[in-house]
């Protein structure tokens, strides 16, 4: 007996779709899983050279103008790289990202701009948004990330 094609393309795209969502759903990684992947694969070193970034910004804000300047040149370099890492997988973590990322382009955006201009109360408002809007929440996206590790 020979079975119509109408058929054979039925069974055929019901089993292809059943494979698709058999190995779809074996692909799934528990939330614990993600988190460490985007840590591990350039997470980690992005927040590390931003730590020291804005630690060095931190460090010079008592200096003069001529090495505040390319301490925040710098940061703001390393925040443009941070920006393009994916988003961290995990609600709490990412959104204390951005805010820390935010910070950061703020605070050193200012204080570069301050720097070139020789505008030495913009260069320390910059340093302030750096020390007050940056550092605290870039601690705060390293705490949601140890907290969501643990979890693994």
């Amino acid at each position: 007996m020979r079975v119509p094609a109408a058929t054979r393309v039925t069974v055929t795209v019901t089993v292809t779709l059943a494979a698709v969502t058999l190995l779809l759903g074996g692909c799934s990684q528990a939330p614990a899983e993600r988190l460490e992947e985007w840590y591990s694969s350039g997470g980690e070193e992005q927040i590390r050279k931003l730590n020291e970034d804005a630690g060095r910004v931190n460090e010079v804000s008592m200096r003069t103008i001529d090495v505040q300047g390319p301490a925040c040149q710098d940061l703001l370099a390393r925040t443009a790289e941070a920006e393009k890492l994916d988003p961290i997988p995990d609600e709490a973590a990412q959104r204390y990202w951005k805010e820390a990322l935010g910070g950061f382009r703020r605070g050193a955006g200012e204080c570069a701009d301050g720097a070139a201009k020789k505008d030495g109360s913009q260069v320390s408002r910059g340093i302030t948004a750096v020390q007050t809007e940056g550092l605290p929440k870039l601690v705060s996206t390293v705490s949601m990330i140890k907290a969501g590790l643990a979890h693994k």
